[in-house]
């Protein structure tokens, strides 16, 4: 698998990343309540944290949760930009890819990348 780095940011540049992925061809849309409303484009996958190779600004960044608290949906103070969410809690029923401290991006976040030429599935996380 041949992976690239990608940066990112939040709209006023408070919070910055870098990230190793393979070619970012897709990405994924949400129906449920929070995702709806924030109308972002999200990784298909979900990165580790060494995947990320820098994450400047955490300062900045307030985290919102709700429901069942699996998910934190990180966002820059200043701006209110969603530039990635982290996995806080893995369910014992879960079988999924995901771990604790994993996350995925928002790809509008992503340098370079027209978010809007992405194949974009959705998902139904109304039924998690």
């Amino acid at each position: 698998m041949t992976t690239r780095t990608y940066d990112a940011h939040c709209h006023c540049g408070a919070v910055r990343f870098r990230f190793r992925s393979e070619e970012i061809a897709a990405g994924l849309r949400c129906n449920c309540s929070i995702c709806v409303r924030k109308g972002v484009v999200m990784s298909t996958r979900y990165y580790t944290p060494e995947a990320f190779e820098s994450l400047e600004g955490t300062e900045s960044l307030s985290v919102y949760r709700f429901g069942d608290h699996d998910v934190g949906h990180a966002f820059c103070a200043t701006c209110g930009i969603h530039p990635f969410n982290v996995v806080l809690n893995v369910p014992v029923s879960y079988d999924g890819p995901a771990r604790v401290g994993d996350r995925r991006v928002n790809l509008g976040c992503v340098d370079e990348l027209d978010v809007l030429s992405l194949k974009v599935d959705v998902i139904d996380g109304r039924s998690f």
